[in-house]
């Protein structure tokens, strides 16, 4: 059993004691050193501070900390945690992670080792983050208190997860995600043509996520359902968020006679929205920018679009903001509100969108125009038995 040195330098009580780290994957034995306490009048003998240094002792000592728990928590999260990520979550997740780690912890974590850090250094990350939204910082704890959740199972850590208790400044900001309308959808039929509409009337009329619409093969239309089967992001190819968004999804009559046509004999193993290059789904996202956002978006003077608004016209482009282009999200949020808005219960809904839980469904897919939540109010005053 070690007691190391403690000794004083430059007005500080330091402590010197033997620590087992891995060094090229095995495991070796290294002098180190840590700052107890500033020497003042509260710590003024090595006595004094005898009882810090056997916070660091006792788990040496006890032979109960694990090589692993000395390295480095920037090191650890970039060799260990992160290549673990990828074999179980998706792609797109920890695409985020990786985001959030280099953007804004690398540079927090200073050379803090995975074994010091404590509830406090996480308050003091969240706390020195500037200009980041509430929703962001909730997403930064949650990659922190997976590292460290991954480490307790793993068995490098022993004890509780320092990151559960620490509280994230700000509030919650209201979700605000847009809803495309039926207007707005049928907008988007009468500006364009080709593929582009084909996936516009998918997405409108099935509610798919974006990789979910990517990854359907003619395989998966039996003529009257979608078999939502994978999903494609970027060039990945995976299966689908959750169990319960893998599904059948009905295909109404007319969405089947456009699919129907749109086929042109293509192959059962074909992607549904396939691309230029032979055996890969369509961009969508470079379709949205190429030739569905150029279609619908108009001048609100001359209603024509950017290409053909020529420097000599008596006025500047002016968007015509009845008819953005919102993303492909909208779609599946505005099917929900519109759903609603047509009288069909939550429970349904959820169950066309596969979701989990309905509480997902009503936080963030369906809304309510201010419109109709003044109609509905109306209903209450006409009610009234008497005037006020």
């Amino acid at each position: 059993m070690q007691r190391g040195r403690i000794y004083r330098h430059h007005g500080s009580w330091l402590l010197q004691f033997y620590d087992d780290v891995l060094v090229d994957g095995k495991r070796t034995r290294k002098r180190a050193c840590v700052k107890l306490a500033p020497a003042n009048k509260e710590f003024p003998t090595k006595r004094s501070v005898w009882s810090l240094a056997e916070k660091h002792l006792g788990p040496v000592n006890s032979g109960q900390l694990q090589p692993e728990s000395a390295a480095l928590l920037t090191d650890y999260i970039e060799d260990i945690y992160l290549p673990a990520a990828e074999k179980r979550l998706r792609p797109s997740t920890v695409k985020d992670y990786r985001d959030i780690f280099h953007q804004h912890l690398k540079k927090r974590l200073d050379d803090l080792r995975l074994r010091d850090f404590r509830t406090v250094h996480g308050q003091r990350i969240m706390a020195d983050i500037p200009d980041v939204g509430h929703a962001r910082l909730l997403r930064i704890k949650a990659v922190l208190s997976a590292v460290f959740a991954h480490a307790l199972r793993t068995g490098v850590l022993d004890g509780t997860n320092p990151i559960h208790v620490v509280s994230v400044p700000g509030r919650p900001v209201k979700f605000k995600g847009h809803a495309y309308s039926l207007s707005e959808i049928e907008g988007m039929f009468i500006a364009t043509k080709g593929v582009a509409r084909v996936v516009i009337a998918a997405a409108a009329l099935t509610g798919l996520r974006l990789s979910e619409l990517r990854g359907l093969r003619w395989a998966d239309f039996d003529g009257e359902n979608l078999h939502v089967k994978r999903t494609v992001w970027r060039t990945v190819v995976g299966p689908t968020k959750t169990e319960d968004s893998e599904g059948l999804v009905p295909v109404l009559p007319l969405l089947q006679k456009v699919l129907e046509k749109h086929r042109n004999g293509a192959a059962d193993d074909a992607y549904i929205f396939a691309g230029e290059k032979k055996g890969a789904p369509l961009n969508l996202h470079n379709l949205a920018a190429r030739v569905i956002k150029p279609a619908i978006e108009k001048c609100s003077k001359c209603q024509k679009s950017r290409a053909e608004h020529k420097p000599i016209e008596d006025h500047k482009f002016e968007l015509d903001l009845r008819l953005v282009w919102k993303g492909w999200h909208s779609f599946r949020r505005g099917l929900a509100s519109n759903l609603y808005a047509l009288g069909v219960a939550p429970k349904v809904i959820q169950a066309i969108l596969r979701h989990s839980d309905i509480g997902t469904t009503l936080a963030y897919y369906v809304q309510t125009p201010t419109e109709e939540s003044r109609d509905a109010l109306q209903q209450i005053e006409d009610a009234f038995p008497f005037g006020l």
